[in-house]
């Protein structure tokens, strides 16, 4: 699969090289058209070369991001992997949340993708190919087209992860929360190597 990933940080660069190690033709889109080590372009070109977009840049700039690559990104599936953290008052804290999310921003901001909010709850390391004891994690996910939602489904599985759908787009808001709960865990314990687990009975 032709998958763009929006952004060249932690997160971005996790996310390609990941996919790249699973057989996929991944590009990276930015401001500069350049990433070190990877094929790259600016953020319209790789977006609509690509079958599946990955937005990966900060929380703040991802509304105008994917605003202006609409027609880019139009009828296409797009991950949503940011989180509306907010640093301004010295500790993490989410800009919007409880009637709305950022993942509900992101699709009003272009209505033709077919957004999935995914990735926003646990650490870049752990992306691709989580390895942890007791087995392989649960990605939580959320949006409002079911084969949008089966495509990045396919895809979790296939590198690592076990899935729960928690339903339409809105329910972004309760992953947007889940990051800051993500959050919260490693800092009081200082170590980012955990992910949730849905246990089933």
């Amino acid at each position: 699969m032709r998958i763009a990933v929006l952004g060249s940080g932690p997160v971005g660069t996790a996310l390609a090289k990941g996919y790249t190690r699973h057989g996929h033709e991944v590009r990276i889109g930015n401001r500069t058209g350049v990433a070190e080590g990877f094929d790259a372009g600016h953020y319209a070109d790789v977006a609509a070369w690509a079958e599946l977009v990955v937005l990966a840049v900060r929380g703040e700039v991802s509304e105008e991001l994917v605003r202006g690559l609409a027609l880019e990104l139009e009828g296409k599936v797009l991950i949503d992997a940011t989180n509306p953290l907010d640093h301004s008052t010295g500790r993490p804290e989410l800009f919007v949340g409880f009637d709305d999310s950022l993942g509900e921003r992101v699709q009003r901001a272009a209505p033709g993708a077919r957004v999935v909010k995914a990735y926003n709850t646990v650490g870049n390391p752990l992306m691709v190919d989580p390895d942890l004891v007791g087995g392989p994690p649960t990605m939580f996910l959320a949006g409002d087209d079911d084969a949008a939602k089966a495509t990045v489904v396919a895809l979790l599985e296939d590198t690592g992860w076990d899935t729960a759908d928690l339903g339409g787009i809105e329910s972004s808001r309760h992953l947007e929360a889940m990051c800051m709960a993500w959050v919260a865990h490693g800092l009081r314990v200082g170590s980012w190597g955990h992910a949730f687990k849905l246990l089933r009975g």
